[in-house]
């Protein structure tokens, strides 16, 4: 068991990697990190969030959260505008090639959804899906 977690792990991993390199290359954003496609990721689900929000999201510091979402910006990749509410605090947002990519990731991961419920039965595939939903509930709720 544990060999072959570690291979789907590994294989899963990799394939991920292709996946994020394919749809930056096709929407013209080669030059992005994983970490890079994680905040366009958190950002996308979040609609305008604060740069408290994406911290929450990632799991990781606002002093974080700030340099890379001030990276992005400065290459055209987000805005950041200041809330007329409070002075002190930033909406962040995609700028139009950022959606286009955020576009395209959920149009892969659909395609990459189907190609592997294309391997199951219908009983696998829902039996999959219960599996899957079980392992993110878990892994939300542990340390690791």
């Amino acid at each position: 068991m544990e060999e072959l977690l570690i291979e789907f792990i590994n294989t899963l991993d990799l394939s991920l990697k292709k996946m994020q390199a394919r749809v930056g290359d096709s929407a013209g954003m080669a030059n992005l990190t994983i970490h890079q496609f994680q905040y366009l990721d958190a950002i996308h689900s979040l609609g305008k969030p604060t740069i408290t929000e994406i911290a929450e999201q990632l799991k990781i510091t606002k002093a974080s959260v700030t340099a890379g979402v001030n990276k992005l910006a400065d290459m055209g990749y987000l805005v950041k505008t200041r809330s007329s509410v409070d002075k002190r605090v930033f909406h962040v947002s995609l700028t139009e090639a950022s959606q286009r990519l955020a576009r395209a990731k959920d149009q892969t991961v659909k395609e990459y959804g189907d190609f592997i419920t294309s391997a199951l039965s219908a009983d696998e595939a829902r039996q999959f899906q219960a599996t899957l939903a079980k392992l993110v509930k878990l892994f939300k709720q542990s340390s690791f």
